[in-house]
């Protein structure tokens, strides 16, 4: 069995399962994390933790408390995507523009850092959703459009700019291609056109025609990047994901992997795009196929998840009441002294501890 580990809310394999990868259906079982958090028994069998994006850190924490039980399962059980080591979006894209693979970098907002080119765009650190922002072609746009996010009281958290790195054909087209890892085998998945910088497979804002057709066919065929994408999944320690990327003047230019991507039950585009879709399918569940472990072993015994020690909750009930009693102590100048104190003691303290 597959067991496909998911939020609660994106369960994103389940149309394809339940149209063209029916046959594959009953092997595999989506599986939401909370359930996977309160099981105290588990099967063997594969477990894809995909979503990793989506969770919080403590969930994060979490799926690796029980990857690190199942890893004790042996041969019959396979794990794809270790939570902790799992590179998020903007940690990959900035290791990917220092390696030298990608030409463009990412900046977060709180980071302090400006863009070195323009033009850029504004998105989330995590989820799939479009684009925040149109590109920004230089540092008072960017800036102003942060000014209507501070004035909208919008932190800056959790968002990232992102340099613009894309280009039209002739026919004034841009394409987003789009690869899977399943295990072990990188599986060409689609070419998207479009007009506009920000490719989506949405049917309005798509370009079929039997030009694109014939080149997306030669894509699905000839594999042509499968050596960099194979590079950028190990650096991303992503064994089962899409990624999103374009090609710039010859060179490869990842966008994103997705851990759990939407896989729809039938070709976007319209009927010109069927064969493309079949080709796909069937790779896709030959090599989901080939992720099934063996059946018949005895389950496995899940130990609680460890919460923190008497001696860590009494630390953290100490800080509050602390700094409690501190912002009691008097008027706010005067929390401001006695705060200022406290940290020199800690540093103070700190250093001796240190000495000895």
């Amino acid at each position: 069995m597959i067991y496909l580990l998911t939020t609660p809310d994106h369960p994103c394999l389940e149309d394809f399962l339940a149209g063209p990868g029916a046959a594959l259906a009953p092997h595999v079982v989506p599986l939401a994390y909370p359930t996977l958090f309160a099981a105290r028994t588990l099967p063997p069998g594969t477990y894809v933790f995909a979503d990793l994006e989506r969770l919080s850190d403590a969930e994060l924490e979490r799926a690796a408390w029980v990857w690190r039980q199942l890893a004790s399962g042996g041969p019959a059980v396979r794990l794809l995507n270790p939570p902790i080591r799992v590179r998020q979006r903007f940690e990959l894209l900035r290791l990917l523009h220092e390696r030298g693979l990608n030409d463009f970098d990412v900046y977060r907002l709180d980071e302090g850092r400006p863009p070195r080119r323009f033009p850029v765009f504004v998105r989330g650190e995590r989820g799939h959703n479009a684009v925040t922002s149109a590109l920004l072609h230089d540092a008072p746009a960017l800036e102003s459009f942060l000014e209507r996010r501070r004035a909208g009281d919008r932190s800056p958290g959790g968002t990232i700019v992102t340099e613009f790195r894309g280009e039209r054909d002739g026919r004034g087209l841009y394409r987003r291609y789009a690869a899977f890892r399943v295990g072990d085998r990188i599986i060409p998945t689609d070419i998207f056109f479009g007009r506009h910088w920000e490719v989506r497979g949405l049917g309005g804002e798509m370009v079929v025609d039997q030009e694109t057709v014939a080149e997306e066919t030669r894509f699905l065929h000839d594999h042509p990047h499968e050596v960099q994408l194979r590079e950028v999944f190990e650096l991303a320690h992503i064994d089962y994901g899409r990624v999103d990327y374009g090609v710039v003047g010859g060179r490869v230019q990842v966008y994103e992997i997705n851990t759990n991507p939407y896989i729809a039950p039938r070709p976007l585009g319209g009927t010109l795009r069927e064969g493309l879709y079949g080709h796909f399918a069937r790779e896709f569940l030959a090599a989901l196929h080939a992720l099934r472990g063996p059946d018949g072993a005895a389950p496995l015994t899940i130990g609680a998840a460890p919460t923190a020690s008497g001696q860590q909750r009494l630390r953290r009930w100490g800080k509050r009441a602390l700094y409690g009693a501190l912002w009691h102590s008097g008027p706010p100048p005067a929390y401001a002294r006695h705060l200022r104190l406290l940290r020199r003691l800690v540093r103070l303290g700190r250093r001796r501890v240190g000495d000895h």
